[in-house]
């Protein structure tokens, strides 16, 4: 999932960011394509970071970019594993609801992550702030909290095994009627 996760999302903003430029009849390789500004600007914080802090701090740089990226998409991952939104028959999709993303209601996971177990209310209303977000009833809940979560994640027989069956049982509720 990382590999096709990291590398499809650069894909797909680069051609986003084509689909732009070309609606604004504007030029690729120039300096009002987003993508290419930010990516220069990451490459001269880079040999900034290595001509004043040398290369061990490149380094460390590079590898702390790295976690986050792992981090991210790891967490992404977890929060939104096996759900769907319905495609409409003009091929939009519906709208963003609570059961299009798991929850975790962890008291550890939601002190330590400013609340980000409580994801579906950050889609349903993105501009709540992280302190007030709530969770949802009928929105699907991990078993267990982030850290363990992102254990499982990393164990793919594992992570199937628990998650799958997760899955299973919030779909069966909610063709039943229940909250989950």
């Amino acid at each position: 999932f990382l590999p096709r996760t990291i590398f499809g999302s650069f894909a797909s903003a680069w051609g986003l960011e084509r689909e732009r430029l070309t609606r604004e009849g504007r030029a690729f390789w120039s300096h009002h394509n987003l993508i290419l500004r930010w990516q220069l600007f990451t490459l001269a914080l880079m040999v900034a970071t290595y001509l004043l802090l040398g290369p061990l701090s490149l380094l460390l740089f590079v590898v702390q970019a790295l976690f986050a990226i792992f981090a991210l998409e790891t967490i992404n991952y977890i929060e939104h594993y096996g759900l769907l939104r319905a495609q409409r028959p003009d091929g939009s999709y519906e709208a963003v609801k609570p059961v299009h993303s798991w929850n975790s209601n962890h008291i550890l996971t939601n002190v330590s992550l400013f609340n980000l177990g409580r994801h579906s209310d950050h889609h349903r209303q993105s501009s709540r702030p992280f302190y007030s977000l709530r969770n949802y009833d009928e929105a699907p809940q991990l078993p267990y909290g982030y850290s363990a979560m992102v254990v499982l994640a990393m164990l793919p027989p594992l992570w199937f095994r628990v998650m799958d069956r997760e899955l299973a049982a919030f779909r069966d509720r909610s063709t039943t009627g229940l909250s989950a």
